[in-house]
């Protein structure tokens, strides 16, 4: 499986005789892509309800995210390409440990997180951000594609279990609460009413 990685690795990290355009898009994608995914979501929130609560499920998933690879990095310290001496790391990471990529899972996480919203349009913009993100760490010699496959997987999962776990029970409790305000208000117009 190594071998396989590390063939898939050399494929498409970027050699010195790639365009210097090409480094740019690579690193626009990987430095600022995984931000302009979340600011154009929480532009969105400021208009939609829905697009709030999937506001909520990409910050609470990425967080919880950024916990699981520190995690995992520290208890399974897996090294970059660097460390095997692998192609060339075009942004310098040193051989510190990659596995999985935090940039790919919390894009991922991020991506998957709008998947109950009633159109697939945005959730499958987001996956085009977050694939570009993922190609971007390879192209710059970052990552293994392995430790985006462990990333995308690791993203989805999250954001399913928040969605499911966190954000949509917090969202049935505030709107049971809101409910009941808007009961008891026309209970007391009603009140109101009856006594004039």
């Amino acid at each position: 499986m190594q071998d396989l990685d590390f063939a898939l690795f050399r494929l498409i990290n970027a050699d010195p005789s790639v365009p210097a355009w090409s480094l740019r898009v690579a690193e626009f994608s990987s430095n600022l892509l995984p931000a302009l995914l979340t600011l154009a979501i929480g532009v969105c929130a400021l208009f939609s309800r829905r697009w709030r609560h999937a506001l909520f499920t990409v910050l609470v998933s990425v967080l919880a995210v950024w916990l699981i690879v520190n995690m995992i990095r520290t208890l399974v310290p897996v090294p970059r390409p660097a460390f095997y001496g692998l192609g060339i790391q075009w942004v310098p990471q040193g051989v510190r440990p990659g596995f999985p990529s935090l940039h790919a899972a919390g894009t991922f996480a991020a991506a998957f997180s709008l998947w109950f919203l009633p159109s697939r349009a945005p959730m499958l913009a987001a996956l085009l951000v977050a694939i570009a993100v993922a190609w971007s760490r390879v192209f710059l010699g970052l990552h293994f594609p392995s430790d985006i496959v462990a990333a995308a997987m690791l993203g989805a999962v999250v954001s399913i279990i928040v969605e499911r776990g966190v954000s949509r029970p917090l969202s049935l409790a505030a709107g049971g609460a809101l409910a009941a305000r808007r009961r008891a208000k026309m209970r007391l117009r009603r009140a109101s009413l009856n006594t004039d």
